[in-house]
């Protein structure tokens, strides 16, 4: 067998085959011997009609079996010759299959891995956080189970709304006598009105100078004042602009936090004292911390690497994970409640951050498959059919069933290479010289 391979740009490549008239000979007879052993004609028994009978029953039957049979296997075995990291083949061209004797050709476009150096990856240095708990952390924590068990009383002082308090308002905001939503279809409803609202009164809520105007306004009480939009306000051309805001106070709350004491710990874990309920906060604190020193460890390896290597990216693959990842932001942000003429205002901007989010998951991969094959890394027949079982559980299906639905959407590639490229990492994570910084320092970039 004859092969000539031609790379071309974007990872593709075109491989040239010419298959021996003998191979195609032989190749013909087992498929015609796989026709007298299977056709079933009136007249005769299974595996007793004649040969020319065959072949002019099923003739273009068994030309179109030889050509698929011939170009799929043959172009399988020069891909292994020329030992070529092929995706994809996109297409075969140019089949020529003679009627009676002598070699085929074609021609087939394949798609590509990229070409690269792979950097040194062993031994990589990243920087982590401390994930020493401090007592101070587990203070904090204590504190937010005491304020997520406040109880909340409608105020029996006699007085006027003040900072810090907690207050139900309803609301309506204009902008010229216009609803803000109407002017600023990007700002959202909340800008807009609300009723039963709750408000912690700080400089911080809503916007600067919303709660200060709300000083001293008791229950049943309706104000209007206007408030400046912040110049660091996410919205184009909002900053600056000044909302018209009708404030109706319907409540005045008071927090209460319950006791720091056993007591109290009882009744967020039971039978547990306060001094247990602390370590067992601190426990807590502990694994977050271990689990997101782990997951920035990653996320640093891997940008680490992707900053050493420079390659071309399969057009077709760019473009369906882009598609994929828009999906994913369409998605997310429909959940949000963002409507879709703004998500249509911003296609721009979206489409090229998939791209680019695109680029590098794609790019990442490729550079950990490449170490896969380099370190001998493995996925086990064990392990891909223990994700089909997580799989199946979480869908409350049978494992059978999961299997099914797994190989009948062509998915079992995708679970081999996340369980692969997370192997790798795993890996990278192991061999990597880790530097620790004070909790309370930034993270080098």
């Amino acid at each position: 067998m004859n092969v000539v391979v031609e790379p071309l740009p974007n990872c593709l490549a075109t491989l040239k085959v010419e298959v021996e008239a003998e191979k195609v000979e032989s190749t013909r007879e087992a498929v015609v011997q796989e026709f007298l052993q299977q056709a079933k004609l009136p007249g005769f028994r299974p595996g007793k009609v004649p040969r020319a009978t065959i072949e002019k029953r099923f003739g273009k039957q068994i030309r179109e079996e030889l050509e698929r049979k011939l170009v799929n296997d043959s172009a399988q075995e020069a891909i292994r010759r020329k030992g070529l990291r092929v995706l994809q083949i996109a297409s075969f061209d140019d089949v020529n299959l003679p009627e009676l004797s002598g070699p085929l050709t074609f021609t087939a476009t394949l798609v590509t891995q990229p070409e690269f150096e792979l950097p040194n990856y062993k031994s990589i240095v990243v920087s982590l956080r401390s994930t020493e708990v401090t007592e101070e952390e587990v203070d904090q924590s204590i504190e937010q189970l005491r304020e997520q068990a406040a109880d909340f009383v409608d105020m029996t002082e006699d007085r006027g709304a003040a900072m810090e308090d907690f207050i139900v308002v309803d609301y309506t905001g204009t902008i010229d006598g216009q609803p803000v939503q109407d002017v600023f279809p990007k700002a959202g409803k909340p800008l807009t009105a609300n009723q039963d609202f709750w408000i912690r009164m700080t400089d911080e809520a809503f916007f600067p100078g919303f709660c200060q105007a709300l000083v001293g306004a008791r229950i049943g009480e309706s104000r209007e004042f206007d408030v400046a939009v912040p110049g660091d306000f996410p919205v184009e051309g909002m900053p600056g602009k000044v909302i018209r805001y009708a404030v109706t106070i319907k409540a005045i709350k008071s927090r209460t936090l319950p006791a720091l004491d056993d007591a109290f710990a009882g009744t967020i874990v039971r039978g547990k004292t306060l001094a247990e309920l602390c370590e067992i906060a601190r426990e807590e604190l502990s694994r977050e911390k271990q689990s997101d020193a782990e997951a920035a460890k990653r996320a640093e390896i891997m940008q680490t690497l992707l900053k050493q290597v420079e390659c071309e990216l399969p057009t077709s693959l760019v473009r369906a994970h882009t598609q994929s990842i828009i999906n994913e932001i369409v998605r997310a942000n429909s959940a949000r409640g963002v409507a879709e003429e703004v998500l249509k205002e911003n296609e721009k901007e979206i489409v090229g951050s998939a791209t680019a989010s695109a680029r590098e998951r794609l790019k990442g991969t490729f550079v950990l498959l490449r170490i896969a094959d380099k370190e001998n890394i493995k996925v086990t027949r064990e392990e891909i059919y223990g994700r089909v079982a997580a799989h199946a559980e979480r869908a409350q299906l049978t494992f059978e069933k999961m299997l099914k639905e797994i190989e009948k959407r062509g998915a079992f590639q995708q679970i081999h290479e996340e369980l692969l490229t997370a192997k790798v990492l795993d890996f990278l994570a192991a061999s990597a010289s880790v530097s620790t910084v004070p909790a309370a320092a930034p993270q080098s970039a």
